[in-house]
């Protein structure tokens, strides 16, 4: 049985954070690119009003957290596609999208004022490849990765986000980065590591979730202003098994006592096919299109989302595969959404019937993947905010 809207509000006050945006702008009319993914649409202008939109029906459906879409901004694929000038791109294409965000929640009214702009911090190599990413570090050098997210914090702060949202991090060298580059810039900083915390081997291990924990608590103490844990792409059985490694450790007071919250969203896809073939590109060809889990469609993730609070977590939402639709019936069943109308903030397509969006979003999934280069990482359909 769901816990009721009062039972949430006396634990705890949840927020709400938004879903996958790289799919949802595809949708609606950003065309699939198989080398710049979801920055296509940051790169063309023509673009920029369907970013807009996707924010506005978050916004729409209940999100108090919207997440700025620059995931697919990032070194390993800029240097691919733009020989010359990608390291100056990279700052400006952020920019552009942390404006873009706030720009959403202007139009979306007064009623929209308090909801939170997310500066994206994303994986700097490739996502769900800890591997990959250890190779990257190594050759490339720590403190190029670190000026790279410096580099990104600022243009996220230029541009109006209210916070940095780090996302996907395949380890916790890659956090660590990230935190020693960010903790000086005046901003709160939420940490999401992907939430099967895999191996180099690729080998899912959320029972280490603790130790991450403790780590992020000698990082506040040392003065970085991490205001969130989060366990962020992955199935969420294995969100579930980490959030519930945190509890019964005991780190979960010790998080609440530094002011640390939890912070959950979960892939919806039906990943099974992809993990069986490591994602590696060369292998996935045969591995067939991604789609949402059954289960997972409308109230299946809803369930999972109240397991998340259940098991601590104060901010959830989705990630790949999870479209407004879902975002709205989480809203409604932790809140009396009555008190905070947002009739103002009329997106084109925000009030589609949910069945045809759910449809739309299953799919559109492709096997671009299928046509890709031979590299040995997914790239962006590693199916995170990209996807």
């Amino acid at each position: 049985m769901m816990p009721s809207a009062f039972e949430m509000s006396e634990r705890d006050q949840v927020g709400v954070m938004d879903g996958s945006m790289g799919r949802l702008c595809m949708i609606k009319g950003i065309p699939e690119d198989d080398k710049l993914w979801s920055a296509r649409g940051l790169v063309e202008e023509q673009y920029h009003p369907i970013i807009v939109e996707a924010h506005m029906e978050y916004i729409q459906a209940g999100s108090m957290m919207i997440t700025t879409n620059n995931y697919a901004v990032q070194p390993n694929y800029y240097r691919r596609v733009f020989k010359e000038d990608w390291e100056a791109r990279i700052p400006q294409d952020t920019e552009v999208a942390a404006r873009l965000a706030v720009e959403a929640r202007t139009r979306c009214g007064p009623a929209a004022a308090a909801v939170r702009v997310l500066g994206c911090l994303p994986p700097i190599c490739e996502s769900h490849r800890p591997d990959l990413t250890a190779q990257f570090i190594r050759e490339e050098g720590e403190e190029a990765c670190r000026r790279f997210y410096r580099t990104i914090g600022e243009a996220l702060l230029r541009g109006g986000a209210d916070a940095l949202l780090a996302e996907t991090l395949n380890s916790w060298e890659e956090a660590r980065l990230v935190i020693e580059a960010t903790k000086d810039l005046g901003a709160p900083l939420l940490i999401a590591l992907e939430g099967a915390l895999r191996c180099e081997r690729l080998k899912p291990q959320p029972h280490l979730a603790p130790e991450i924990a403790e780590r992020v608590l000698e990082a506040k103490t040392q003065g970085a202003p991490i205001e969130a844990l989060g366990f962020n792409c992955a199935p969420p059985e294995d969100i579930f098994k980490a959030l519930e490694a945190i509890e019964v450790s005991g780190h979960g007071e010790r998080l609440r006592q530094a002011n640390i919250r939890l912070a959950a969203y979960a892939n919806c896809n039906d990943r099974k096919a992809v993990h069986d073939a490591g994602f590696d590109v060369q292998k996935f060809v045969t591995a067939g299109p991604i789609r949402v889990r059954e289960d997972l469609k409308g109230s299946g993730y809803v369930q999972w989302c109240h397991e998340f609070i259940r098991a601590g977590a104060s901010y959830c939402g989705g990630c790949c595969g999870c479209t407004p639709v879902e975002i709205q019936e989480l809203s409604h069943t932790l809140l009396d959404m009555d008190h905070w109308s947002l009739g103002t903030c009329s997106a084109p397509g925000a009030q589609d019937n949910g069945e045809k969006l759910r449809a739309e979003n299953d799919a559109s999934v492709s096997t671009v993947a299928s046509d890709n280069d031979t590299r040995s990482g997914l790239g962006g359909l590693a199916f995170s905010r990209a996807g």
